[in-house]
């Protein structure tokens, strides 16, 4: 459509427009007649750099009113540079990526359709919520806002203008959610204009409320979608096991690499910069079982593994690019609980027996996105609570540590996914810098973060017997959580009753 214009809303903590966005605005800049990319905040001189060279408009502003405040004041200076050619305005934003499949069979579809005053990419169902406060009493059913297209009967319309100058600025994310993204679709419906959604997925209403995240590659492979949330990669894992069986990323990347040409790869590496480390090792199953001989592939392939026996107060040893280091620290103490005997025996298996130590490194070297392997967490529960209480007392100083060295990757609550023991597996490439210093008080969780901060992540190993075992941990926790919910239900419905007085 030659008079499609895009708004394209971004925003970055360190002020860097990645490799997914130039990668999306340069698909939507090849469809439209202008596009204006607005950011809250400012970017970085390579990141300007890269963004004029798309042709495109730059409004850089302050980040205040998250994206109805950045759509409000690009709004505003199209409207005062002239709003004449334009027959669809498309409102779009970063936490999209994509384009993964061609865009103009999703335009020439919406095309086909004049009778909408506006369309979107995906809708999330209606929904009761305690979080989102919309003046509806629920979450209406509603486009989202990632991806709005307004045509002209409501473009030019003093309905739409009237909406966002007089809406207030969201001091939050849920007020951003209830007063805008949730609201948009409802109220301009009510006042009698007419919309949809190119993917299609009322056949999943019943099952999922926001099917773009439960089910992503079925919208992009078989519904038109074009487009997948980044959020998929690093929602918190146990909101998507509240939703659905944690699959859908693994099944999301795997299809991508697969099936399409989209560098998802440099989406992840861009991602591991700026969000919590656990969440996306979580939801891209970065794990990887041994085989049961430590063997499993042709010796002539196997890389060199340089093993460093270390000790407290020794030197960091060095590491350069092209090598795989383990790391070993052997006891200094006999085991003094079952879980430490656990942990001990584990390191020793991938460390001290060569045939394994070689397959762990087979394996990190291989993985394009790991920079650190591990052993996992011994699935012995008072290990769990150990780790959890070490990590919180560490947090601040490890928050410090990472301050210091200038790292922008965050910290978060949620405990790394390894190291738990005094064994690991280093790829010299995650290290540009060397390794940190080891003998301080973060000591080797360190690593993680260091490998991370170079766009890398962490991959968890089990052996054989471990990686057989996993299958009746999970069935026995399954039944723990479900029978605690039954439980939890049984005592709310006798304190409801006694509320009552219904004894």
């Amino acid at each position: 459509m030659p008079g499609r214009f895009v708004i394209y809303f971004h925003y970055d903590p360190n002020g860097q427009a990645d490799n997914a966005c130039l990668f999306a605005m340069r698909a939507m800049r090849a469809e439209c007649s202008g596009l204006l990319f607005v950011t809250n905040g400012r970017l970085n001189d390579a990141s300007r750099a890269a963004v004029e060279a798309l042709d495109v408009q730059l409004l850089e502003r302050e980040n205040t009113g998250f994206d109805v405040g950045a759509y409000r004041d690009a709004l505003m200076l199209l409207k005062q540079q002239g709003l004449d050619g334009i027959d669809e305005l498309i409102l779009m934003n970063y936490t999209l990526a994509g384009p993964v499949t061609p865009l103009g069979a999703l335009f020439d579809k919406m095309d086909a359709r004049p009778e909408l005053d506006f369309w979107g990419l995906t809708r999330h169902y209606a929904m009761k919520s305690r979080r989102f406060k919309t003046e509806y009493g629920e979450v209406p059913e509603h486009i989202q806002s990632h991806f709005i297209a307004v045509r002209g009967r409501l473009l030019h319309s003093q309905d739409f203008w009237s909406y966002w100058e007089t809406m207030p600025l969201p001091q939050s994310y849920e007020q951003s959610v209830a007063g805008h993204e949730a609201r948009f679709t409802r109220h301009f419906a009510d006042l009698g204009y007419r919309w949809d959604t190119a993917a299609g997925t009322d056949d999943l209403k019943a099952l999922f409320v926001n099917p773009v995240m439960a089910c992503p590659r079925e919208l992009l492979a078989r519904r038109g979608c074009a487009f997948f949330k980044r959020r998929s990669f690093f929602t918190p894992y146990e909101d998507e096991l509240r939703r659905t069986d944690g699959t859908a990323a693994a099944e999301l990347y795997d299809w991508l690499k697969t099936e399409t040409d989209y560098p998802v790869d440099d989406l992840i590496r861009s991602l591991l910069r700026t969000q919590p480390l656990a969440p996306m090792a979580q939801n891209l199953h970065w794990n990887a079982a041994l085989p049961a001989d430590g063997r499993g592939n042709d010796p002539e392939s196997i890389p060199p593994v340089r093993l460093i026996l270390w000790q407290p107060g020794q030197p960091t040893p060095e590491i350069h690019p092209g090598e795989i280091l383990c790391l070993y620290a052997p006891p200094a103490q006999a085991p003094a609980t079952p879980e430490d005997w656990y942990m001990q025996n584990g390191d020793r298996t991938l460390a001290e027996e060569e045939t394994f130590r070689r397959a762990a490194g087979t394996v990190l070297a291989a993985h394009p996105l790991a920079g650190i392997a591990a052993p996992a967490a011994p699935a012995y529960g008072p290990a769990y609570g150990g780790r959890a209480g070490e990590w919180q007392r560490l947090l601040p100083v490890l928050r410090a540590e990472a301050a210091r060295l200038g790292w922008k990757t965050p910290v978060a609550e949620q405990p790394l996914p390894l190291p738990w023991g005094r064994c690991v597996f280093l790829k010299g490439e995650a290290f540009p810098d060397g390794l940190p210093d080891l003998n301080g008080p973060a000591g080797w969780w360190l690593l993680p973060l260091a490998a991370q901060q170079a766009g890398y992540g962490c991959l968890t190993l089990y052996t054989h017997a471990r990686a057989h075992a996993t299958p009746e941990h999970l069935d026995c926790a399954l039944s723990a959580r479900q029978d605690a919910k039954e439980t939890a239900r049984d005592l709310a419905r006798i304190l409801r009753r006694r509320l009552r007085g219904k004894h």
